[in-house]
């Protein structure tokens, strides 16, 4: 995320950092089990928080789109994205929830695309889960995008905060607008 941040604009550089994460799935009767994914995308809100350059709607880069600003992080306003995200993470936890014919407090844990810990806990009241539920790298890390939710599951499964047959619901949320879910069973 770095390579993207314009960093003379403050308001915006210093809320995402660099990380790196992924997981091996396989198919078999062992070890954890995907309950469910839920992926959702809403262009009309795009504008929030891109990055205009780059991508197929505007040439290749160029000295004239990078001297213009075209490939940095662009977000309109931090209490949009907040508010956006705040909905659409919970109404994809609920998703999972419903999906998979489980009440929220049914949930071990939230293991969330690490954004900012203000949100989790106004999420955390909204829905009544207690925030103890919700585990958080950000004030380790801070956001570090979409490697954020990896890192912090390969965070709870090394400090052994999750145990077998816990169920963890893996909410995300990102630029463009999109946001989704993950409901998995612990083994």
């Amino acid at each position: 995320m770095t390579r993207t941040l314009n960093w003379k604009d403050r308001s915006t550089c210093i809320l995402w950092g660099d990380g790196a994460g992924a997981a091996v799935v396989a198919l078999g009767d062992q070890g954890p089990e995907i309950l469910s994914t839920h992926v959702h995308t809403d262009g009309s809100g795009g504008q929030d928080l891109l990055l205009p350059g780059g991508g197929s709607k505007t040439t290749p880069i160029s000295h004239e789109s990078v001297d213009k600003g075209l490939h940095l992080l662009n977000m309109v306003e931090a209490n949009i994205s907040f508010r956006v995200a705040v909905r659409y993470f919970m109404d994809t936890i609920k998703e999972a929830a419903n999906h998979n014919r489980v009440g929220v407090g049914e949930i071990a844990w939230i293991i969330p695309h690490q954004a900012n810990i203000r949100m989790f806990q106004y999420i955390s009241k909204s829905l009544r889960i207690p925030f103890e539920k919700f585990y958080m790298t950000v004030h380790k890390y801070g956001n570090i995008s979409s490697a954020s939710c990896a890192i912090a599951l390969d965070e709870a499964i090394r400090d052994k905060s999750i145990r077998s047959g816990d169920l963890i619901c893996l909410p995300v949320f990102g630029g463009g607008l999109t946001w989704g879910s993950a409901m998995i069973r612990w083994h």
